[in-house]
């Protein structure tokens, strides 16, 4: 009996979509299908995606992405491939051969070739389009696996955002967005061959970024493409060459409702476009006092991140907090956090052994003004944990191959013999077998003749199991350890994982939460749909989504929405340093995700001077530290501790306030300088001085002064009527919470997007429009108001 197959109810989501009035004028025009151009014998067609035009000729291969602004073609012409295609069970790429618009319906697309069709429904709204498959039929006996989407090849590659899925250069942005979790932005790493595979270049941000096959975007040596994929898993299938996954239940075992939103934008308005995909389709809309979370200065906001918090030290973890401006403590504990064993994630005795007790930490904290976090390694499951001991261990971990003995094992054997060498390597880690209810190890694994192998230095009874013999022919299936070397969990755990953690956060108050290691979610077959199932899986189950922020090791496409953001390396650690962190904060802008620093090591013995001009580093790149990473044991020691709080509370409020001009973060960038920042004003205004190494002040003080509040933008361009329009607001301060307009009216067909400051839409008719759109400020920080008059003029047909 395969004792791998399972079933997973759910997971996928309705898809919202929202009709806009349809316009012939012009070529950008809002079009409610989201298809124009259909032109004759040809068969040519546009499906029209914000300021995106996605060509296609009459076998459903792209031939354009223009920037319908100004015509400029994006597409590298000499790699060009089908919007949609399919891969077989055999492995086979199957490419259509012709592409129509449905006489059923108009919306729809239907690609067919002998063997395969496939209907895409196409839904304009105002600023993107939808793609869903709809249908999906093969002939007899053709069994299809995949269906891919793209890749869309484009020839520009200045910004690459893997993770958010975007490629485009400082004028244009084209972008692809999934619209559930079983629509995953990346590309089979299996089919490689079919996606530019050899083309993409790895890790253009240096030791970080993804360029995994969870990437959306990826760069290449011409250019930069977009992809993204839907398994059928309706029945097992292998990943990887030798990871069994599946079979799923419901629809999210279907290629049917596979969706993306695919758009085209000017950069700064691609935040815009995004919440709006997530708004109207019904995506992870996380705030922070009701502010998107992606563009909120206070997602940025650090945690006292301590390796010892308990019961008994948290009031002076709440006072180290207060003293360095930090309204965050967070146990990191062992790098897992302050559980018994990862996997169940009970609370261990330094959060009181129960969720009770961690509850309590929590509301003592709470009544300060501080939160409390705590550290997670996704879905390693530790040796210790109750998924595998006491045996006999669950079953739902992630395996590669499984082979048959040859001959009979006995107890006390040391060296088995299989028709298989089991596998391994790729994302199997280890050299670790499971024989019924027992785990083994193994050094090495040779052919010791025709159709065997043989397994050496097999330790037996590990993992808390027990040895026992074994019959000729008993499976011994290879289990995949993870980084730490204990199990990986697949998707079933996953998914218990994810609820277990809801459930501590929804329970005890805690608010700050990290999974580390979120890769392993993806290396156990599932690619994107495992970090949907963690991420997004956990997030649906939060009781409230607002002030709450989830970090992540990786981000994917599918779960970009509910992660909060990304916090890398930092500075003062072994594998880590500034031009590191400064190619972090490259990937996080190209994946508009929230700037950070990383982490940071402070104690009572850290120099002043040195955790000051580390701060300068930072604030060179315009990031705070996520991490203030310590202990409070060494925090208790006196020493240097409250010179250093006080040091990170000054500068942590000036880089918050966005305070250093761009010639003052150009000179703390020069890694030879020191200094050494006073407040003069709180909040307001401070001193910069640069300093030698012993700290004698060099030159003349320079004086920092948090911005006025007000706009940076010039008046709003005009409109034409029955054009989509899209402007952005923008006001001085970082600490903008919100944008209102607050007198006056918009061109009716126009919105304000209250989170971004983005004004877009249709304008339904010629007129001329005074209003009044004003900045909320954070707390201490002024409104800022500013009244604009924008005409929008009458659309002459030619």
């Amino acid at each position: 009996m395969d004792r791998r197959r399972f079933l997973i109810a759910g997971g996928v989501g309705s898809l919202a979509t929202v009709a806009l009035p349809s316009s012939a004028e012009p070529a950008f025009a809002a079009q409610e299908s989201g298809i124009s151009g259909v032109s004759g014998a040809s068969g040519a067609l546009r499906i029209t995606a914000g300021f995106l035009g996605v060509g296609l000729d009459g076998t459903g291969r792209v031939t354009g992405l223009v920037d319908l602004r100004n015509g400029t073609d994006y597409l590298a012409a000499d790699r060009t491939g089908p919007l949609v295609s399919v891969v077989l069970a055999d492995g086979q790429q199957e490419v259509p051969t012709r592409v129509r618009v449905s006489r059923r319906d108009p919306r729809v697309l239907v690609f067919s070739s002998a063997r395969v069709t496939v209907e895409v429904r196409v839904t304009a709204h105002a600023t993107y389009s939808t793609l869903e498959v709809v249908d999906l039929s093969a002939a007899p006996g053709v069994e299809v696996q995949t269906l891919l989407w793209g890749p869309l090849a484009s020839r520009v590659n200045e910004t690459v955002g893997e993770g958010v899925g975007v490629v485009g250069d400082s004028r244009f942005v084209l972008g692809i967005h999934p619209l559930n979790d079983k629509t995953v932005g990346a590309w089979p790493k299996e089919f490689a061959a079919f996606g530019f595979g050899a083309d993409v270049e790895a890790k253009p941000y240096g030791q970080s970024g993804t360029q995994n096959d969870w990437s959306a975007g990826a760069k290449t040596s011409w250019g930069g493409i977009l992809r993204a994929y839907t398994y059928d898993y309706t029945k097992a299938r292998i990943r990887d060459g030798q990871i069994p996954t599946g079979p799923l239940a419901g629809s999210e075992a279907e290629i049917v409702g596979s969706g993306l939103a695919v758009y085209g934008s000017a950069p700064d308005l691609v935040l815009t476009v995004l919440s709006q995909v997530a708004q109207a389709e019904k995506l992870a809309y996380p705030t922070i006092d009701g502010q998107w979370q992606k563009v909120a200065e206070a997602t940025r906001q650090p945690f006292l991140t301590l390796h010892d918090l308990s019961t008994t030290n948290l009031a002076a973890a709440v006072a180290f907090a207060e003293q360095a401006g930090i309204r965050n403590v967070y146990s990191v504990e062992s790098a897992a956090g302050p559980w018994k064993s990862t996997g169940h994630y009970e609370f261990n005795g330094n959060f009181g052994g129960s969720d009770a007790t961690a509850t309590r930490m929590a509301r003592t904290a709470a009544a300060s003004g501080i939160r409390v976090g705590v550290h997670t390694l996704s879905n390693f499951i530790a040796a210790n944990d109750p998924y595998v001991e006491p045996a006999p261990a669950d079953e739902r971990f992630t395996t590669g191959k499984t082979v048959k003995l040859t001959r009979p094992l006995a107890a006390a054997d040391t060296t088995l013999y299989a028709d298989g060498d089991s596998g391994g390597g790729g994302y199997v880690l280890g050299r670790r077998l499971r024989l019924g209810d027992e785990f083994v190890t193994f050094s090495g694994v040779t052919r010791a003749g025709d159709g065997e192998w043989q397994f050496t230095d097999v330790k037996r009874a590990q993992w808390g199991s027990a040895a026992a013999s074994c019959p000729k022919g008993a499976d011994a299936v290879r289990t995949s350890e993870n980084q730490y070397g204990g199990a990986r969990g697949d998707l079933p755990i996953i998914d218990e994982i994810a609820s277990r953690l809801a459930t501590v956060c929804n329970t005890t108050g805690i608010r700050n939460i990290s999974f580390d290691g979120l890769e392993e979610v993806a290396w156990n077959g599932w690619s994107g749909q495992g970090f949907a199932h963690m991420i997004n899986g956990f997030h649906r189950r939060l009781k409230s989504q607002d002030n709450f922020i989830a970090e992540a090791s990786n981000p994917s496409t599918n779960s970009w929405q509910a992660q909060s953001r990304v916090s890398w390396g930092g500075i003062g650690w072994s594998d880590s340093n500034y031009d590191q962190m400064s190619r972090n904060v490259g990937f996080y802008r190209a994946n508009y995700l929230p700037l950070m620093g990383g982490s940071l090591p402070i104690g009572s013995d850290t120099k002043t001077l040195d955790v000051e001009t580390n701060l300068a580093r930072g604030a060179s790149l315009g990031v705070n530290f996520g991490w203030f990473e310590t202990s409070m044991s060494s925090l208790s020691q006196g020493g240097n501790t409250q010179a250093v709080l006080a040091a990170v509370k000054t500068w942590n409020a000036a880089i918050a306030a966005g305070a250093f001009t761009s010639a003052q973060r150009q000179l703390m960038a020069d890694q030879g300088t020191y200094w050494h920042l006073s407040e003069e004003v709180e909040g307001k205004r401070w001193s910069l001085q640069e300093t030698d190494a012993d700290g004698n002040p060099v030159g003349s003080a320079q004086t920092v002064r948090a911005p006025r509040p007000g706009f940076v933008t010039a008046a709003p361009p005009e409109a034409k009527a029955g054009e989509l329009y899209a402007f952005k607001v923008t006001s001085s301060t970082p600490q903008t919470v919100g944008y209102e307009i607050t007198s006056g009216a918009l061109p009716n067909g126009l919105t304000l997007n209250k989170d971004t400051g983005g004004i877009t839409g249709v304008p339904t008719g010629p007129g001329a429009r005074t209003f009044t759109i004003t900045a909320r400020g954070g707390a201490g920080v002024p409104d800022a108001a500013v009244t604009y008059r924008m005409n929008v003029s009458e659309n002459k047909v030619s």
